[in-house]
């Protein structure tokens, strides 16, 4: 039972894994259990994990910091701004955080500033009421923001109602509206107006800000919403208000973007978050031609150009960020070399803009080779000892990849192309094979007057594909098969003489008394295979030597007729006598019977 829980739990240790990097196993080992050092770097955390497989515990540890965190600091309004609009961020996009997601949202929307664009009262910069009535009595003035207020009375006996002058304590710079209530007049004729009165060089002149006509109650907005790094700072900074602004909109809580709009000189986030919320493609455009050749914003900016990634993804203008990202990754597995940051690495994951092959290695053009094996690393078509930007597959931003590219025009592509600068040297021997006017300093003068470069093509006089060598001789390329006699195998000796031709030495062949030897040895072999079967033959049929494997059976015994012949008859009995061996082929009968001695002690057998 112990073993198949162990088993099991095993298991989903394996799975939860399977799909984890380098790079979130380098964040995690960073923090503990999901929490780093602070809000924002927790934040940024959370929102790397969110995209990666097996890291849910580290998420909800990060989330409830950061719940925890953000209800301490609104109950004090002590929140950063920056970090709360990260951290709401966050919590956002991992879901499941309705409540303080809604709160902080609160919170975020109402530490904004109220900047009074139409100046605040001064000497010679002054703000009016003017309440036109035909009854008299008491309207309320009130800053809805800080609750102050002022008693404005309205005395209809003169037949005009002087004008109340709206003093700092109720008109400041955080103001965000003042509300007039004149209800208690009872009068349905009301006509109510806010007029500022501005002197310049001694010259009176007079604005109305706003007025309204059969209105007991009216609310007048003074300034535009803006964010600085803390709860009404008081001032306003750029980056901050987009931030801001754009985690606003997520969660559904739509801020004014009127006040960033109108800035100048806005930065890389600024026009980034505004083209967000805005969808104007003045954003995007000024955001192009920033962008460095290599594929990065700023000064090689990787935290803003991570962010921008993210967001503008799979836009055209974000073409190119991945390799300059790649070519940034430290060796451990984390951003940027030499000095690896938690926010950067968190941020550079949470923007998908470094992908990695299934095997946990870094595989940028996505072929399943790591790119330490990969000689097309960016997968434009050309290798890597000749790319001059080998984690870039389109450096020019064309649209075209490098290798598609005809960079001289000829016809073909670079990635096909012997002479990819158009200069007549061969990319081989080409100081720069992407520059024609490097290369050429090499040129010789040939005996003839006729100037020429040095690895240039060339025809040699037996019509064959050459290059000129240093002295200016065009010489013929080895191993091509033209001449005949040049071999496409090369040989590993010189051959004599100092051909360039580059064919093989050629090696002597065997001697004919090597070969008569050979065939001696065949010969003998023969023979001997001869007399020994032969022998054998022979010993056989004179009974000396028995070969079991060849056994006759005993023939089959014919059934027996008696024959009767016609009787005879019998004569006298004359008996027979034997016949006389000559000398001759007894002698013969005899040497035979000593040739089968002789070859039975050959054989071994007595």
């Amino acid at each position: 039972m112990y073993k198949k829980i162990l088993f099991f739990l095993l298991f989903v240790v394996l799975i939860s894994s399977v799909n984890a990097s380098q790079e979130s196993e380098w964040l995690i080992d960073q923090g503990r259990e999901g929490v780093w050092s602070n809000m924002r770097e927790t934040a940024f955390g959370v929102l790397a994990l969110k995209g990666e497989s097996g890291y849910q515990n580290e998420i909800l540890n990060g989330s409830r910091y950061l719940i925890r965190q953000l209800e301490s600091c609104m109950l004090t309004n002590t929140c950063n701004v920056k970090d709360t609009a990260i951290a709401l961020w966050a919590l956002n996009d991992v879901g499941s955080n309705s409540i303080i997601v809604n709160n902080a949202g609160t919170w975020l929307l109402n530490s904004r500033n109220m900047i009074v664009v139409d100046n605040l009262p001064t000497d010679v910069n002054k703000w009016y009421v003017q309440i036109i009535s035909t009854v008299g009595g008491n309207c309320v003035l009130t800053n809805t923001e800080t609750g102050n207020s002022a008693i404005v009375s309205v005395d209809t006996s003169q037949g005009y109602t002087p004008w109340f002058e709206v003093t700092s304590d109720l008109l400041t710079a955080s103001t965000a509206e003042l509300s007039l209530d004149c209800s208690s007049l009872g009068d349905n004729s009301l006509i109510l107006s806010l007029i500022n009165k501005k002197t310049v060089s001694g010259i009176e002149n007079y604005f109305i800000k706003q007025e309204e006509h059969s209105k007991k109650e009216i609310n007048v907005s003074f300034g535009i919403p803006c964010w600085g790094p803390s709860y009404r700072s008081g001032s306003c900074d750029t980056e901050i208000t987009s931030y801001v602004l754009f985690v606003l909109d997520k969660i559904g809580k739509t801020g004014d973007p009127s006040w960033l709009k109108s800035q100048g000189n806005l930065g890389i986030l600024e026009n980034t978050f505004l083209y967000r919320l805005t969808a104007n493609s003045q954003y995007l455009t000024w955001l192009a031609t920033q962008k460095n050749t290599l594929g990065y914003w700023g000064s090689a900016d990787l935290y803003r150009t991570s962010i921008v990634y993210s967001l503008l993804k799979p836009n055209v203008v974000v073409d190119g960020v991945e390799n300059w990202i790649a070519s940034r990754r430290h060796g451990d597995a984390c951003w940027p070399k030499p000095t690896c940051s938690i926010e950067q690495t968190a941020l550079v994951l949470y923007s998908g803009a470094y992908q990695v092959a299934g095997s946990g290695c870094p595989d940028l053009d996505g072929d399943g080779i790591c790119d330490n094996n990969d000689n097309d690393i960016d997968g434009d078509g050309l290798l890597n000892d000749i790319d001059p930007y080998p984690r870039n597959p389109d450096a020019n931003n064309n649209g075209v990849l490098d290798g598609d590219d005809d960079l001289d025009g000829d016809g073909f592509a670079n990635k096909e192309d012997s002479d990819i600068d158009g200069d007549g040297v061969n990319n081989e021997n080409d100081q720069d094979p992407w520059d024609e006017t490097i290369g050429r300093s090499t040129d010789r003068t040939t005996t003839g007057g006729e100037t020429v470069i040095v690895g240039g093509n060339c025809v040699t006089g037996e019509g064959c594909k050459g290059e000129y060598n240093a002295i200016g001789n065009c010489v013929d390329i080895a191993g091509d098969g033209c001449p005949s006699s040049d071999s496409r195998t090369s040989g590993t000796g010189a051959s004599s003489g100092g051909s360039t031709g580059g064919t093989s030495p050629i090696t002597p062949s065997k001697t004919s008394e090597d070969g008569w030897g050979v065939l001696t040895w065949i010969l003998w072999i023969i023979a001997l295979l001869i007399a020994l079967v032969g022998g054998s033959y022979l010993a056989y049929k004179k009974g000396l030597l028995k070969l079991d494997f060849i056994k006759k059976g005993p023939k089959p015994e014919a059934k027996y007729t008696p024959r009767i012949g016609p009787i005879q008859k019998v004569g006298n009995y004359i008996p027979k006598m034997a016949k006389q061996i000559p000398k001759a082929a007894k002698y013969m009968e005899n040497e035979l019977d000593q040739s089968m001695k002789d070859l039975e002690k050959l054989l071994g057998k007595k």
